[in-house]
């Protein structure tokens, strides 16, 4: 059986005609996930050109990417809306095979409207939260309160539509995107840790200066808080502690963030090393002493899973599925500065702590082993085959 997989997810096509990821999430190693079980898939989505170079690691030649119309914004969405529907409509044709949604942004809830009125069963994977993602001081926009009620709703009625839900969290999206309580529903989040026996512990060597902290993000909006992180830096070094922060995403905000260090004095406390890949990923990670995530808004977050697995203690907001991996204690507002500052110092400063968190962090990592959310995974797509 073969699969229409949409996303509201950027692509861009280079001159060569290869097709590359914006985000490196959705490169060749997403897709075999999908290829395992359908025997071929067809990717829904948006379509730009290649301006800039873009990592060999972004490159999508597993699966036949279908493009629609491209467009930037809600606006430039309403403005070509038409044009996208009649390309969804060709496209979703063939009733044959199945369709999988991934969020219900703008391209995913018109397609699960496609879907809904021509009676096409889809599957639907909720990974996010629009009521995070326009909360106050997330994004600047005099029309943001619409957004959120907008967002909020469509992805109730997506998920409610649908013949089968996956959620990335445990708890979190069900409680506000619950599903019809006929339709097949279960979680996992979009991890890749391997299952592994040897629990990896870590003591913070407080010889070993500067203390290194890590994130992991795309700077293509600031949903992950990078300009929090940078301040923290400054309040830390204005306190005494020797810090550095290494920063692992590239986006169109990474030029404004150095700035940001540079115009705060400490550009040679924070290095942005731009996108990097998983094996190079676990490597910063493993030389690394905290794992920050200070994001406005988040659905399970796979990176803090991945510094959980190598023993990290991790900081994060209290926001999407972050309370489901951070045990309350280290959970700090967003955009909150002090209280992310207190929560490093605190563990700096208390080595016993420290150890004691990454064991409890490492512990928790196991139940986001491949093996075991694999299975979940499995029984959604075998729901999906069988609507």
């Amino acid at each position: 059986m073969e699969l229409y997989f949409i996303t509201d997810a950027r692509f861009f096509k280079a001159s060569n005609g290869k097709y590359y990821a914006g985000e490196m999430s959705f490169n060749n190693t997403l897709w075999h996930r999908y290829l395992k079980e359908f025997d071929k898939v067809y990717v829904i989505a948006r379509v730009f050109d290649l301006i800039d170079e873009i990592p060999d690691e972004h490159l999508v030649d597993n699966v036949e990417i279908l493009p629609i119309e491209r467009f930037d914004n809600a606006f430039e969405f309403l403005k070509k809306r038409s044009v996208i529907k009649e390309q969804m409509d060709h496209y979703l044709l063939d009733s044959q095979r199945s369709v999988i949604i991934r969020g219900a942004g703008t391209v995913g809830y018109l397609a699960s409207q496609i879907c809904f009125k021509k009676n096409i069963p889809y599957g639907i994977e909720v990974i996010g939260d629009p009521f995070d993602v326009f909360a106050p001081g997330v994004i600047k926009h005099p029309l943001r309160p619409l957004f959120r009620y907008l967002f909020v709703e469509h992805q109730k009625k997506a998920v409610y539509n649908a013949a089968a839900v996956l959620y990335v969290t445990k708890y979190a999206l069900q409680k506000r995107y619950p599903s019809n309580q006929r339709t097949f529903s279960t979680f996992a989040s979009d991890v890749f840790i391997e299952s592994d026996d040897n629990l990896r512990y870590k003591e913070l060597n407080v010889n070993a200066l500067p203390y290194q902290l890590i994130s992991i993000g795309a700077l293509e909006q600031l949903y992950k808080a990078p300009d929090v992180a940078i301040k923290c830096i400054k309040k830390l070094t204005e306190r005494g502690l020797d810090v550095k922060l290494t920063w692992l995403g590239v986006g169109a905000y990474m030029e404004e963030m150095k700035e940001l260090a540079r115009s705060l004095n400490i550009e040679e406390k924070v290095q942005f090393m731009g996108s990097v890949s998983p094996k190079e990923v676990k490597i910063y990670l493993e030389k690394s002493d905290i794992f920050l995530l200070l994001s406005k808004t988040e659905g399970l977050p796979r990176a803090m899973v991945e510094a959980m697995s190598v023993g990290l203690p991790c900081i994060g907001t209290n926001v999407g599925g972050i309370p489901e991996l951070v045990i309350p204690d280290f959970l700090v507002p967003v955009g909150d500065v002090d209280a992310t500052c207190e929560k490093i110092e605190y563990l700096i400063k208390n080595p016993l702590q420290y150890i004691e968190l990454s064991k409890i962090n490492a512990e928790k990592s196991k139940e986001y082993h491949f093996d075991s959310l694999e299975i979940k995974r499995k029984a959604f797509f075998d729901a999906v085959k069988k609507v």
